[in-house]
């Protein structure tokens, strides 16, 4: 078994530096913060009725935590598009954020024509291709990054661009409400923390070796909760599932029973920032799940905001799932089978 202390042991299997990736977020953050406040939007923005993102696997992730941390403050009906069309209700007072980090993704590009001829507003994230032309000649609001700080050069890796960029469009828009004090202060603590963090990760990454992840969460990092899922399949190459409190209180923990045993792995993101009805609803989910005799462990963030939550968790995923795919002897920079798919639709 691969030695994860071992840095040449590390880069047989990561040439592309996945890991320094890993350990740039914190400054791909700062740099996304600081660049997407030059982006011009206009006002009338913020005066949309209804807001559809679109966006496939890690592009999506910036809405996910969109929709968790506006939560309940959400004016916004918003709608998920991962997908080649548009609902038919966009129309001239939708806002359409149309996101691709590699901007050659052609689910997005189909939905960018289509908001295009619906009249509707639009925000895009791009790193270039074409969704980055497509922005220049529509001149559509954009924040286009340079993925300097994502060596490895993966999509999933530059979340700092992607996720940070996209909050901050849409504090720009007025469409959401944060500040640069709280953005800031979580991405304090991510660089204060990143080594207690990625030493938690390479702890803990053992214990999912041959097992089957399930992630619960709730509230704010609900959408960490899908992010982790991702991070497992797609750099661990490991099957993973993940539920929701409250939801999963009213189906899930009778299907715990069977089949017995199994290998299922039991992930429980905490928060002290969950209201106190959630908090109770994961301690009892924790119970319901140890008497059907399944592990359970608890991932708990101390954050003093749900901004410091969901970006130190973000964290501890993207080193965790990292060392599983080592763990496991696979490059977790590469996708052979989501390319062999794609290669075999085009032909």
């Amino acid at each position: 078994m691969i030695d994860l202390n071992n840095i040449d042991e590390i880069k047989k299997l990561d040439p592309q530096d996945t890991l320094g990736s890993t350990e740039k977020m914190a400054e791909q953050m700062e740099a996304a913060w600081e660049q997407v406040q030059h982006v011009e939007v206009p006002v009338d923005y913020k005066e949309v009725s209804n807001i559809v993102f679109c966006g496939m696997g890690a592009s999506i992730y910036g809405a996910l935590v969109f929709k968790a941390l506006a939560g309940e403050n959400n004016r916004y009906p918003t709608e998920y598009v991962s997908d080649y069309h548009l609902p038919k209700f966009v129309g001239g007072n939708s806002l359409v954020v149309l996101t691709s980090y590699s901007g050659t993704t052609e689910e997005v590009l189909s939905c960018a024509h289509e908001a295009k001829e619906m009249g509707a507003k639009m925000l895009i994230l791009t790193k270039g291709g074409p969704l980055a032309e497509f922005a220049k000649v529509n001149n559509v609001p954009s924040y286009i990054f340079d993925g300097a700080l994502n060596p490895a050069g993966v999509p999933r890796l530059g979340n700092g661009y992607t996720i940070i960029g996209l909050l901050g469009l849409l504090s720009k828009a007025g469409i959401y409400e944060v500040t640069s004090e709280q953005i800031q202060e979580a991405i304090g603590v991510l660089k204060k923390r990143r080594e207690e963090i990625k030493n938690w990760a390479l702890k803990d990454a053992e214990k999912y070796l041959g097992k089957v992840p399930i992630i619960i969460a709730a509230e704010h990092l609900s959408g960490n909760a899908q992010i982790l899922r991702n991070q497992f399949n797609e750099t661990s190459k490991a099957f993973s599932s993940f539920f929701l409190v409250p939801d999963l209180n009213h189906h899930l923990m009778e299907g715990l029973q069977f089949p017995h045993p199994t290998n299922l792995q039991f992930i429980l993101i905490m928060s002290h920032n969950y209201s106190d009805k959630i908090r109770k609803r994961m301690g009892l989910t924790a119970d319901v799940i140890r008497k059907n005799n399944h592990v359970v462990h608890d991932i708990t963030s101390e954050g003093s905001t749900k901004y410091v939550d969901f970006i130190t968790i973000l964290a501890y995923g993207c080193y965790l799932t990292l060392y599983l795919g080592l763990l496991y002897e696979q490059n977790p920079a590469i996708n052979p089978w989501v390319d062999w798919f794609k290669e075999q639709l085009a032909s």
